[in-house]
């Protein structure tokens, strides 16, 4: 494989964790909910997503996203065009998106303390405790329970994950061009800089 394909390869690489994302994030200071809302909250959190069992959790449904995401990659004419037919570059695209796969889900396991503390402080400023406490009833209901165990699961559905592997398709169509330009502007600034 060419230094030209690995650096398109890269590019194209760059962008699959931003295709995950959905709106931007405002970063402007956020007041802390209020504390009774966030002890709700966090109970709450604990009932949806128990200590215990949230790393098989968390690892479950990042299995099934990020399996879709590889799916999708290695099917686009872009990716495959790169790699060329050297069953080499395809072993070594494959090691590499393991490696991020294993990566990512170590970073979420030593972040999942955070990521409860963020999500009951999300649903203390978005429910009152009365709402919280009647998602906590619904939660306790047999269907409260058979949702939270099938909601792990809703990403690896057929249906899902088609769809996934459609959007990632779709939004890596113009990256290749895209990357192309950026390198583009990016080396006519260099040159503007050396004058």
């Amino acid at each position: 494989m060419s230094a030209r394909r690995l650096i398109a390869l890269a590019l194209l690489l760059t962008g699959a964790p931003a295709l995950a994302q959905s709106n931007a994030v405002s970063t402007r200071p956020v007041a802390a909910p209020d504390p009774a809302r966030q002890a709700a909250a966090a109970e709450l959190i604990d009932l949806i997503f128990p200590p215990a069992t949230r790393e098989q959790m968390i690892d479950t449904m990042m299995r099934s996203t990020l399996a879709n995401i590889q799916q999708a990659m290695l099917q686009d004419g872009a990716v495959a065009k790169l790699m060329g037919d050297d069953p080499r570059a395809r072993k070594l695209f494959e090691d590499f998106l393991a490696a991020q796969q294993k990566r990512s889900s170590e970073v979420m396991h030593t972040s999942l303390p955070g990521m409860s503390a963020a999500m009951a402080n999300a649903y203390a400023r978005r429910f009152d405790v009365s709402q919280l406490r009647d998602l906590r009833t619904f939660f306790e209901t047999p269907t409260g329970r058979a949702y939270m165990q099938a909601s792990m699961t809703i990403m690896s559905d057929p249906d899902v994950a088609a769809w996934q592997r459609d959007v990632m398709k779709r939004s890596m169509s113009n990256l290749q061009t895209d990357a192309a330009e950026f390198a583009k502007q990016l080396s006519a600034i260099g040159k503007d800089e050396k004058r």
